[in-house]
């Protein structure tokens, strides 16, 4: 290495399975602009005077198995845009200075030991694009100034230790696409303000605290691809408007306190493929039209109170489908022809069909289904 190195990139990437540490002797690289290591087999800990290369634009270490404190070494590095540090066994905080890397886009800590709470001095990166910090021990509350960017499109922040409630700050982060902030104890509600996030593709907040109801106007999300809100303690019913989800393949809010019925609008959303409603209180009956999305494989409404009889498929619907659970419901009547004509060992592709045909001692099954690969008694009734 020499002092004054006119090379600005150095590449060692992608399953090049590269072992062993950092040389040190990497500070001379006084010019470099980008160092890329990712995808390799590197361990130890990134030496004290990678800080001094200020005019690092981009440093890339993800997927190795490098270890100790990254973050305090780079807070110096004016010109960083890109920090990839996820998959790795780094450790320690945020430090509070992170707002000094004034130019970060990217800040990318994913799957590493870091921890501690996020400082409100993130809300200095204002041109701060995305921030993975999902499955770290990061916790604490999230700071509102986290969406303070109004380039800001990815968060993720699930399997954490964040707590509180969503800030209201949130519904400001206009260039959002996506927010996963799944397994964590955010609580909260979902406001009316999410119309603000006309972008939004993805929308994932399970196995957290959320409250309350759908908000009326998520139909309005008209880019939205994947919502899933299951194993919370939402409540209310399933807003009509979300019919104008016309992007939506991906359906999740099983595992709440929902009530109401399934309005038919659901599907009429032709991107539908993955639709799971179980494990709530809905009422009423399965919507006449619910074989209308031509691609949808997963249909699963279990642990309802739904009632009435199972509507028939029109010849050449749901070819694609290839889980319907329909057990734990009040439904009757038997499960139509045209159905068990969609079983994979009748032509079609279903390969699980679950209903409430089970006998109950000295009474009829609740349905009667020739074709149902289980079967278990109505809601309320314990199986035996």
């Amino acid at each position: 290495m020499y002092p004054n190195s006119r090379l600005f990139l150095l590449a060692l990437v992608d399953d090049n399975r590269l072992s062993g540490s950092l040389p040190p002797e990497l500070k001379a690289l006084d010019e470099i602009r980008q160092l890329l290591f990712f995808r390799n087999a590197l361990e130890g800990k990134i030496f004290t005077e990678i800080g001094d290369l200020q005019k690092l634009r981009t440093l890339d270490f993800e997927e190795n198995s490098f270890t100790g404190q990254v973050l305090d070494k780079v807070t110096g590095m004016s010109n960083l845009e890109h920090l990839r540090a996820s998959f790795n066994d780094f450790e320690g905080t945020i430090p509070d200075n992170i707002g000094q890397l004034t130019k970060l886009k990217e800040f990318w800590i994913a799957d590493t030991d870091i921890g501690g709470i996020i400082p409100s001095s993130i809300g200095e990166l204002n041109q701060l694009e995305s921030i993975f910090m999902g499955n770290t021990d990061v916790s604490g509350e999230l700071p509102p100034e986290i969406f303070s960017s109004d380039q800001l499109a990815q968060v993720d922040l699930s399997d954490t230790d964040v707590i509180g409630e969503l800030p209201s700050t949130l519904y400001t982060a206009t260039a959002l696409r996506r927010f996963l902030v799944y397994s964590t104890n955010i609580t909260g509600i979902l406001t009316e303000e999410i119309s603000n996030l006309v972008n939004l593709e993805q929308l994932w907040i399970s196995e957290s605290n959320l409250k309350g109801p759908i908000p009326e106007n998520i139909g309005s999300l008209t880019n939205l691809e994947t919502l899933i809100l299951s194993e919370n303690v939402m409540t209310g019913s399933i807003p009509d408007g979300i019919g104008g989800l016309m992007d939506l393949t991906y359906i999740d809010i099983s595992d709440n306190e929902i009530n109401g019925t399934i309005p038919s609008s659901l599907f009429d959303i032709e991107a539908l493929k993955f639709v799971y409603l179980g494990n709530n209180t809905l009422t009423g009956m399965v919507p006449s039209n619910y074989f209308k999305p031509e691609g949808i494989r997963d249909l699963f409404i279990e642990n309802n109170l739904l009632t009435g009889a199972v509507p028939g498929v029109p010849e050449g619907k749901l070819t694609q489908l290839q889980e319907l659970i329909l057990n734990k419901n009040l439904l009757i009547g038997e499960v139509p022809d045209s159905l068990c004509e969609l079983r994979d060992d009748a032509g079609g592709m279903i390969e699980s069909l679950h209903a409430d045909c089970s006998l109950v001692p000295d009474s009829q099954p609740q349905i009667v289904c020739d074709c149902c690969t289980k079967c278990t008694t109505a809601a309320g009734s314990e199986d035996t």
